[in-house]
């Protein structure tokens, strides 16, 4: 499995009761769980669950007295900052765009959170290119921003730059930078994404129970890790099923050359380019599509052959594209901007322990078409979901 490491048990304790008090379940003055308790809760050590309570202590988030137990001291967004003046910490946001629902809500999260709690928000736009990207990051330095939530370009692997503002040098040590969604994977540091693998992983098992090896997936060149991931996981999917994978299955759509051209045509190569692949490969009966966009798109392709989605054809999605019978997986956005602001208020009060946090997904069903569009039902098959 690429590019995945563990979270050490201490932290994920820490994790969990932070964001028990966070979002509210732990207030300030309440009780939080002893050693004892965490140790049987999580199958640990007494060391493990101490650890995770000290650090907690060591910010500030908890009082523990001898005797009586750990309590809440103040929420973790109530901090103020390293130099204790009366002013709000100041974070900064750079988004490869801000025209997909993804980026729209991930900015509508944070916004929702630095407001909330009297943060300075500065939400930025590389418009996918990497250039602009560290020029952000230089502006946002230069002007007093403490810490940086980043989704990287598109196309980004990798960043010299980016890795020498992690890894710190004399002059300007290390600087607070989170990713978001996915990661440079040549560069180190903290980042919150979705479980990639998991989700394409519960996409494909759906369709080869549904159509066997007669699917495929749709995705764009492996040029970042959220692509590359779901794109091996898919892969491995079939491997473990005992069906070989053939070019039949693996559908790729290069649009790398028409990301600063105009939208229109772009599309026009997608729709061509899944069109082709079905006319190639007649006998497919169901696609796996590595995101909205494509997903979109090979719903019309799918209906222009006469047939149905949900009915006689099957589609799965990352993420929700808002079509009858598209089924899709799920990602917890909040979850991951929580976590991401996690990290990096932790970052900003010199805390840089690289954490790396996978937040699980879940797979959605999706009801063939309804009488009336407002009607359509969402079929649960997986926890913690917002419907």
């Amino acid at each position: 499995m690429r590019g995945i490491m563990s979270i050490p048990m201490y932290k994920k304790i820490q994790q969990d009761l932070f964001h028990m008090i966070a979002s509210g379940q732990l207030r300030e003055g309440d009780r939080i769980p002893s050693e004892s308790e965490l140790v049987r809760q999580y199958y640990v050590s007494a060391i493990t669950a101490k650890n995770a309570l000290n650090e907690l202590a060591d910010r500030g988030l908890i009082t523990r007295i001898r005797g009586k137990g750990s309590f809440v001291s103040k929420s973790p967004y109530s901090v103020s900052r390293l130099d204790n003046d009366a002013r709000s910490i100041s974070i900064g946001a750079i988004f490869p765009s801000i025209s997909s629902f993804i980026d729209q809500t991930y900015l509508m999260y944070l916004s929702e959170l630095c407001q909330k709690n009297n943060y300075r928000l500065w939400p930025c736009c590389s418009q996918e290119d990497s250039r602009i990207e560290r020029k952000l990051l230089e502006q946002f330095i230069k002007s007093g921003i403490q810490g940086t939530i980043l989704f990287p370009v598109v196309t980004e692997m990798n960043s010299p730059t980016i890795a020498h503002l992690i890894d710190g040098s004399e002059k300007t040590g290390h600087y607070p930078l989170v990713f978001i969604d996915r990661y440079l994977e040549n560069t180190g540091g903290s980042y919150v994404i979705a479980d990639n693998w998991q989700g394409a992983h519960l996409a494909a098992d759906y369709l080869l129970n549904a159509v066997g090896k007669q699917a495929a997936i749709l995705h764009f060149p492996l040029c970042n890790s959220t692509i590359t991931e779901r794109y091996d996981s898919f892969r491995t999917a079939f491997a473990d099923a005992g069906f070989p994978f053939s070019a039949k299955n693996d559908c790729l759509i290069d649009d790398l050359h028409l990301l600063d051209k105009s939208n229109e045509n772009r599309i026009e190569h997608i729709m061509a380019s899944i069109q082709a692949h079905l006319a190639r490969y007649s006998e497919l009966r169901g696609l796996f599509c590595v995101n909205v966009e494509i997903a979109q798109i090979a719903y019309y392709a799918v209906i222009q052959m006469n047939r149905k989605p949900g009915v006689d054809f099957e589609i799965v999605s990352f993420d929700s594209p808002r079509l009858p019978g598209v089924h899709f997986i799920h990602q917890d956005l909040r979850a991951m901007v929580l976590n991401a602001m996690d990290l990096l208020l932790a970052q900003i009060h010199g805390d840089f322990s690289v954490v790396h946090t996978r937040v699980p997904t879940s797979f959605i069903y999706m009801d063939t078409l309804p009488t009336q569009p407002d009607s359509l039902r969402y079929l649960i098959k997986g926890p913690n979901l917002p419907f």
